[in-house]
């Protein structure tokens, strides 16, 4: 699947590889995004930063905890609603819908 991405997107230099909670991808992205996740993701690392990157599930992160948790720490439902150690929610699936709410 990589390989055939690259050959449509020949011109690219730069390629996300990202595995989150619930999802993941391999897009092409221009230097303006690659520099906007390397400014988010320098120590310290805080959610308000992270959130710039623009990942859908703000890298595990929960703003209200201001702390990143991996995805054995995240209660995810069936639907990717999920629920940090402290009880915090928020979608960790790009293509949830509150239907668990």
């Amino acid at each position: 699947m990589f390989d055939a991405a690259r050959q449509r997107h020949d011109d690219q230099q730069w390629w996300l590889i990202f595995s989150g909670i619930e999802a993941g991808n391999g897009d092409p992205v221009d230097l303006a995004r690659a520099t906007r996740i390397a400014a988010a993701f320098t120590e310290p690392y805080r959610f308000a930063a992270v959130t710039t990157a623009g990942f859908y599930d703000d890298a595990g992160f929960c703003g209200p905890c201001d702390a990143p948790y991996c995805h054995r720490h995240w209660n995810v439902s069936n639907t990717g609603y999920g629920t940090c150690p402290h009880g915090h929610g928020k979608s960790l699936d790009p293509f949830w819908w509150p239907d668990d709410l």
